[in-house]
Order: C-alpha cells, then sequence, then structure tokens
C-alpha cells in the first residue's frame, strides 16, 4: 500500500504523519522505519521506529531516496511501514518529475508487503494524475 498524506503547506501534514508512524508500532510485529531530511522530529517519533535524516547520509536525489529504500528493505525483510515526509524536498524534484518513484513505491509494496505514507504539499485538486490511485 502506498498511502498519501496531502494538503498545503501548514495544514499539519508532518503532525499527521508523525502519528501515524507512532501508531503503526500497535498494529504491526515488524519495523517501522521513519525518512525525513531533518533530525528535528526525532524527539517525536517514538525510539522503537527507526529514525534517519538522509541528510547524515549525503542522499539528496530521487536515485539516492529510491535506492537506499531499496536498500532498506533488502537488508531487512521485516520492514513493515516506511514513512517519508518530504520525498519532494529530499530529491529537489518537483512533484510531476516523480512518477518513477512512487511507480516504484507501488511495486516494492506489492513485492515486498512494505506500507509506505509519503507526505506531499499539494491540495488534492492541485495531485498528478499518476497519484490518483495512492489517494
Amino acid at each position: 500500500m502506498v498511502e498519501l498524506i496531502y494538503g498545503a503547506k501548514g495544514t499539519g501534514k508532518t503532525k499527521k504523519i508523525i502519528d501515524s508512524a507512532n501508531g503503526a508500532l500497535e498494529k504491526t510485529s515488524g519495523y517501522v522505519v521513519f525518512v525525513t531530511d531533518t533530525d528535528r522530529y526525532r524527539g517525536d517519533i517514538d525510539n522503537r521506529i527507526r529514525y534517519i535524516d538522509v541528510t547524515e547520509l549525503s542522499i539528496s536525489s530521487e536515485r539516492g531516496l529510491s535506492g537506499f529504500i531499496k536498500g532498506l528493505i533488502a537488508g531487512n525483510y521485516d520492514v513493515q511501514y516506511i514513512y517519508i515526509d518530504g520525498a519532494q524536498r529530499i530529491t529537489n524534484k518537483t512533484l510531476e518529475e516523480m512518477q518513477q518513484f512512487y511507480d516504484e513505491l507501488g511495486i516494492l509494496s506489492k513485492e515486498y508487503n512494505v506500507n509506505f505514507v509519503v507526505t506531499i504539499s499539494r491540495t488534492e485538486e492541485d495531485m498528478p494524475d499518476f497519484l490518483e490511485k495512492y489517494m
């Protein structure tokens, strides 16, 4: 499953994704991973969740983020949830340029039974058509 948490800037998407990640611990026996580009929310994330600030790993492109996510899954088949806060910021791409990334998440989700939750700073009306299947 690929789930999107979307809305205009300042509408509480980060709080929603943090609450969702913390809540996932109650419904899974697998691992939960939270990926973002800042250390700012580390204290808000339950310490049982693997918190990863990609800037510490010099990940700043779509290819880098995609490869990193695949490595997380390959390295631990018990990963059941991967939360990504700000994929556009991390990859330095516009949402319209990220169709391949979201298609890959969909494939990985099906093949490895991983649930992805991603924040997007857009209103529903402004979403590209390729994301419709995840809304």
